[in-house]
């Protein structure tokens, strides 16, 4: 329910608040359970994720025709939940005696399975702009485990393995013990601590930063077209987004992509209130977390060097049909 303030602005403010099903994005490595259930390591947590805005809407430019302003705050808090199967408990595989005493040493220490959660949390601030010449849209994130939202560079957690020593594989290649979650979306890593004791892997979400700046220019407005005639509906758009997944979370993932760019062009005509047609121009590009990594050869190569970003230009024209 919103509160209308009133004023030669018409201020009107609006708080929101949901309690919603949590997701995650991290679904079955199977087929068969992705049909079956889908992802429900949110659902696992046993409680409902929570959401809330509020917003800040007046009348910036008073012309006919333009749409009211808005400043937007929101956030979000949820949980997720990733549990082992005491069957799927793995065995201590080393076969030094002085490494792996006891085979079954997780087994005897989670006799019941495990279990770990990781937290998501995340806030948002927005910007809408409409004027009779241009609007511009802002938006600003920040948080953990925002894969489900797409940005993060679609990452969700990791495996927090420091102070555990790897026990399983062998001695020239010592790996950590690892058990697929019951739901086979995730997998815990099991060690054993500096005090000897048999322990698992916390996960930790992926912390994240990003930002989009939109521009819209109404083209046949500020060019004085003539609203009857056939050159009403020219419009162009300018857009460009950044996303940053925290280095030193991404690390932990391996060789894996940190810093995520976008930036578009868009010309649009609407032949009338059914058809309009599109021209975009876009790049979208993508770095590597450590600049370091780009010299190894696991990294494809452009020019016969070893590329640390890629990027793809794209083009597209088509019509676009309104109902």
């Amino acid at each position: 329910m919103g509160h209308k303030i009133g004023g030669p602005r018409n201020l009107f403010l609006q708080p929101e608040f949901a309690l919603v099903m949590p997701a995650y994005g991290n679904d079955p490595s199977n087929v068969a359970d992705q049909l079956g259930y889908g992802e429900k390591q949110g659902a696992d947590s046993g409680r409902p994720e929570v959401q809330a805005r509020i917003v800040l809407q007046w009348q910036l430019d008073k012309a006919p025709g333009v749409a009211p302003a808005q400043l937007i705050f929101s956030g979000v808090q949820g949980n997720r939940r990733v549990m082992v199967r005491a069957s799927d408990i793995p065995l201590c595989s080393n076969t030094d005696p002085l490494v792996c005493p006891d085979s079954k040493i997780f087994q005897n220490a989670f006799p019941t399975g495990a279990a770990t959660t990781s937290n998501r949390a995340g806030w948002t601030a927005e910007l809408q702009l409409p004027t009779r010449y241009v609007t511009v849209l802002a938006k600003f994130w920040d948080g953990s485990d925002l894969r489900w939202y797409f940005v993060g560079s679609l990452d969700s957690n990791y495996n927090d393995t420091a102070g555990l020593s790897k026990v399983c594989g062998t001695d020239a290649a010592p790996a950590f013990c690892t058990a697929s979650s019951n739901d086979g979306a995730s997998s815990l890593s099991f060690g054993v601590n500096s005090n000897g004791i048999p322990a698992f892997a916390p996960q930790r979400p992926i912390r994240a930063i990003g930002a989009f700046l939109d521009a819209g220019v109404p083209l046949s407005r500020v060019l004085h077209a003539d609203p009857s005639g056939r050159n009403a509906g020219w419009q162009i758009n300018f857009h460009y987004a950044f996303d940053q997944a925290n280095t030193s979370d991404v690390l932990h993932l391996g060789n894996q992509r940190s810093k995520n760019d976008l930036s578009a062009a868009t010309l649009c005509w609407k032949m009338n209130n059914l058809v309009s047609f599109m021209l975009e121009e876009s790049m979208y590009r993508t770095r590597i977390a450590d600049p370091i990594l780009g010299h190894s050869s696991t990294f494809p190569k452009f020019e016969g060097y070893p590329a640390r970003q890629w990027h793809d230009i794209r083009s597209e024209f088509g019509p676009v049909f309104s109902f």
